[in-house]
């Protein structure tokens, strides 16, 4: 098995863990938006296990009018439709004040980061997450520089084509890499927790290595059959030696 030439990290749930995170600020936008309405949080923690974007999130949060209740309207009395934009756009904005001080790196993650950095690796971050949180939360906790800016990928920069779909690293990242690293795909790590990022990870032919600590749900990950798979993020390290 090669040694390989890139490793790239999910953000959520691998080198941060942000569910706190996530369910307050989705239900603050919840309150916002549709106090009448509190989403059920076994629903929102399934989402959050695959890794949803929000505008998925939102969308299957949104309650089901039930028979003998009328659903929330507009003041010209028709009723409120669901407006994404508008969701997301809400939960940005929460999550900016709210969710990023719940927003914490998982123990280990600076160490790792430095070693990889300081041996020569290149280090990549695909996240569908906003890349301006992305940013924003590695340089709240002094992170920043450690992945070079340019190597971090997260939406709107790959146009909603969110991983599973290899879109972040054939149209986005592997054109900042440079030519000589095209084709290359057999000799990269990909390093997530959910399935989602198994999945993208064998869409673009990379090894997997799963996270356990993480956010994702463990059935559906086990089904994946990952070749490598850690407890703890420090353990990455190790993944990477035995390669």
């Amino acid at each position: 098995m090669p040694t390989p030439k890139l490793i790239i990290f999910d953000f959520d749930g691998t080198l941060f863990d942000s569910h706190s995170a996530i369910t307050t600020s989705v239900q603050l936008t919840f309150n916002s938006l549709l106090p009448s309405y509190e989403p059920p949080l076994a629903d929102l923690n399934r989402l959050i296990s695959i890794g949803a974007p929000p505008e998925v999130t939102f969308k299957a949060l949104q309650p089901k009018p039930e028979p003998d209740t009328q659903p929330d309207t507009l003041p010209d009395g028709n009723a409120l439709p669901f407006n994404e934009n508008t969701w997301v756009q809400e939960y940005r904005s929460i999550y900016a004040t709210h969710g990023q001080p719940l927003t914490k790196p998982y123990p280990g993650a600076r160490d790792v980061l430095t070693t990889l950095r300081d041996r020569g690796f290149k280090v990549a971050i695909i996240s569908n997450k906003a890349v301006g949180a992305v940013k924003t939360a590695l340089e709240a906790h002094g992170l920043d520089g450690l992945v070079d800016e340019e190597l971090i990928i997260g939406e709107p920069m790959f146009g909603g084509r969110r991983k599973p779909d290899p879109a972040g690293y054939t149209d986005v990242l592997v054109p900042r890499l440079g030519e000589d690293f095209e084709g290359e795909g057999g000799e990269v790590l990909m390093v997530g927790d959910t399935v989602t990022d198994l999945l993208f990870a064998r869409n673009i032919g990379a090894k997997v290595c799963w996270c356990r600590f993480g956010q994702g749900n463990a059935e559906e990950c086990e089904k994946e059959r990952p070749e490598f798979e850690i407890e703890r993020l420090g353990d990455v390290l190790g993944v990477v030696d035995a390669m």
